[in-house]
């Protein structure tokens, strides 16, 4: 017989008839049998059920992780030395255009760009964001504890620096209400601290500036960092729930902030909604009609011709056009019927020119640890606002994000901004949706943007000077209120009561114990829940689907089969130090459950690792003291399809060897067929006088299973 007939005769039950006609199993072993374990019956009834056309056994060997070319390393060290190879990359043999398109990725689409059919929509979207752009970036700084020339500053400089740098096509950056809140808060309380404030401090205006400016330049400076690090992942850690939580409740914040400009009195400022309410329900007998009636007419004009133009496609230029008709109507109001002397107040003088650089400012830094917070909040919050939207329409448009170029090109935005008295900006969800709409195909719509700013701060500034501040409070309120999200929660109740628990950490935390603490909070709860899930992985324990070679989760399939003596569990997770003792107890249970509810001793305990990707030291001991607890009882420990890289740390650290190169298998299948087919020996083994013929009871099952580490002249079927 020779090797192909021997394996064939020993992976599948062989049957002859006897001179009486009846059927006596070989059993693959050279012996006529009369004695059927059940093990050999479900063998038989697999290996007939998943033989090929030709009746033989489907085999594979496990691969060999010394000749896999893409598992050189793994976890930390695999993103060190990708991102380290392409850094060495970057700076081989480049031509001097090559480097012009790393460094400024407006170059790239400059190459290709169509001016004939392009240029025209790019000059209509930066217009058209432009006189969007004013009379926000006016109200956001005012959101933001500062002058208005301020969001004007940041409107000008920042935006054409992003055109350069930035890699998204459509993304509108400049100040935004989420930003404006957090430098607020943030610097409040880095003044509070101080013990300053406007009664006390003559300077108080000019300090909290400077402050402004050198955050925007230290933000710019963590984003460059993170770019050329490329850690853009970092915000993945940020679920989409943690998220909605906090911006919902941060509009609210921001909102309620504005009342004080739509009733007509001063209201002191706060953190949470509860004292913020208390302090304008407090001296509610001050309350203006006129500041009310002008500022509620303003915001429901706004957000109808929101609805307007959702509503109606074809007016789609309505909501970019609603903030400059208000804008307009209202310095026309001042300029005829002068409101401010009925107790209505305008925004007054603004500095006419262009903004002077102010690098001494920015990089004269006193205190970094008192800025660290609200520079850490706002580098948060401002890269996944921006990226969220940045990729939403690259995708629209047929184009690809980098995250670390992008993270470079808002660096470079915010640098510049704290250089020429400006304050943190980022992507602006409202004017990049009214920007891709107007029909923007690149950076030029932003230069168009900048452009225009750049005229109303050379020649308009009088004009704008007469704006009521009742009408400024109406953009900001009407901006954030598409922010909250309640349909969200709605959504998360329905479909996953969890997540609509974090939900609610998140926005009543925000809203009632402030935006700092409620940024961490978010950040605390995501990073909780990737701990959570992480240390607790899904496991199932397994069955096979019949017909088939496949094993699934027998809670989802009830007609899976299991098998006498045998556990199958499969590990839905890399296996670390953070989660080892978990999947341990698991697997301890599901072999002490399988011995309860059976009445007979479990032999072996089959692991799957098909969705392991990554091991470390601490699983390896775990897995080690594992195989001895389960050897003591009589139980051996079976791997299967493992990965190069778990490969070689289970051949490194001699697992492999304790375990038995034969209990480590391609496929759970292969395993299953091992391990009956042991058990079938072990039983025939206890019944002698039941067999005839002088064949050898010991499986030779590397003959029948191989575990081939080595370059092989004949590979093995690829799975």
């Amino acid at each position: 017989m020779d090797e192909e007939d021997r394996k064939s005769s020993v992976s599948i039950s062989s049957t002859s008839k006897d001179s009486s006609g009846n059927e006596e199993d070989t059993g693959g072993h050279g012996l006529k049998r009369r004695f059927f374990s059940s093990h050999r019956q479900n063998l038989d009834r697999i290996q007939q059920d998943c033989a090929d056309k030709c009746g033989n056994p489907t085999i594979y060997a496990v691969h060999n992780p010394d000749f896999d070319e893409y598992s050189t390393h793994d976890g930390p060290e695999s993103w060190f030395h990708k991102n380290k190879k392409i850094m060495q990359d970057a700076f081989k043999e480049k031509t001097c255009s090559d480097w012009t398109e790393a460094i400024i990725p407006m170059y790239s689409w400059l190459k290709t760009y169509d001016y004939r059919n392009s240029l025209l929509s790019d000059i209509i979207a930066g217009l058209t964001v432009g006189v969007m752009i004013v009379p926000q970036s006016m109200s956001y700084a005012k959101l933001a504890g500062l002058p208005v020339e301020y969001g004007l500053y940041s409107s000008l400089v920042p935006v054409y620096a992003y055109a350069l740098f930035g890699t998204s096509r459509q993304l509108a950056v400049g100040p935004v209400a989420l930003i404006s809140l957090l430098l607020n808060s943030g610097l409040s309380l880095i003044m509070s601290n101080a013990g300053m404030t406007p009664e006390n401090t003559e300077n108080y205006y000019e300090i909290y500036g400077t402050l402004a400016i050198q955050t925007s330049f230290l933000v710019g400076v963590c984003y460059i960092l993170m770019g050329v690090f490329r850690l853009g992942f970092i915000t993945i850690f940020l679920s989409h729930a943690v998220v909605s939580g906090f911006t919902s409740a941060a509009a609210i914040i921001i909102g309620t902030s504005q009342l004080k400009y739509l009733f007509g009195y001063s209201i002191p400022s706060d953190k949470t909604l509860h004292k913020m309410l208390y302090n304008i329900f407090k001296d509610i007998a001050k309350f203006n009609w006129g500041t009310f009636l002008l500022g509620s007419a303003c915001v429901f004009f706004l957000l109808g011709m929101k609805k307007l133009a959702v509503k109606f496609p074809k007016l789609k230029y309505a909501r970019a056009l609603a903030p400059l008709i208000v804008t307009v109507f209202t310095i026309v109001l001042q300029a005829t019927v002068d409101i401010e002397s009925k107790g209505i107040p305008i925004v007054g003088y603004i500095p006419r020119g262009l903004p002077k650089f102010a690098g001494g400012k920015a990089v004269s830094i006193d205190d970094f640890g008192s800025l660290s917070v609200v520079v850490i909040s706002i580098v948060i919050v401002g890269f996944m606002e921006s990226i969220a939207i940045a990729k939403q329409l690259a995708g629209k448009n047929n184009y690809e994000i980098d995250s670390s170029k992008e993270l470079i090109g808002l660096g470079v935005a915010n640098l510049c901004a704290g250089l020429f008295n400006g304050y943190p900006l980022t992507g602006s969800f409202s004017r990049s949706a009214v920007n891709n709409e107007a029909g923007a195909k690149s950076g030029i719509s932003a230069v168009v943007t900048a452009t225009l700013v750049g005229l109303v701060l050379l020649f308009l500034t009088p004009v704008f000077e007469l704006l009521s501040l009742p009408t400024l409070a109406s953009i900001v309120i009407s901006g954030v209120y598409s922010l909250v999200d309640f349909d969200e929660a709605k959504y998360l109740w329905r479909v996953h009561k969890f997540d609509f628990g974090v939900w609610m950490i998140a926005f009543l935390g925000t809203l009632f114990l402030g935006v700092e603490l409620g940024l961490g909070i978010a950040v605390g709860l995501s990073l909780l829940l990737v701990i959570f899930e992480s240390a607790y992985p899904h496991t199932a324990i397994l069955g096979r689907l019949p017909g088939t070679t496949e094993y699934r989760n027998i809670k989802n399939y009830n007609q899976a089969e299991r098998y006498d003596g045998i556990v199958i569990v499969r590990v839905d997770a890399p296996i670390y130090f953070a989660n080892t003792q978990n999947i341990h107890d698991k697997v301890q249970k599901y072999e002490t459950r399988a011995r309860e509810e059976k009445g007979i001793p479990v032999q072996f305990v089959i692991i799957e690792f098909s969705a392991v990707a990554h091991i470390d030291t601490s699983a390896l001991h775990t897995l080690h003291e594992m195989h001895k607890n389960f050897l003591r009882r009589g139980i051996h420990l079976c791997i299967t399809n493992p990965n190069a890289k778990v490969m070689r740390r289970l051949l490194s650290s001699g697992l492999m060897d304790d375990i038995g190169r034969e209990h480590v298998f391609v496929s759970t299948h292969d395993a299953v067929n091992h391990c009956l087919s042991q058990m079938d020996c072990d039983e025939m083994s206890k019944h002698p006088s039941d067999t005839e013929g002088n064949g050898d009871l010991n499986l030779d099952v590397e003959e029948v299973f191989p575990l081939k580490l080595g370059a092989e002249e004949d590979p093995p079927k690829a799975i």
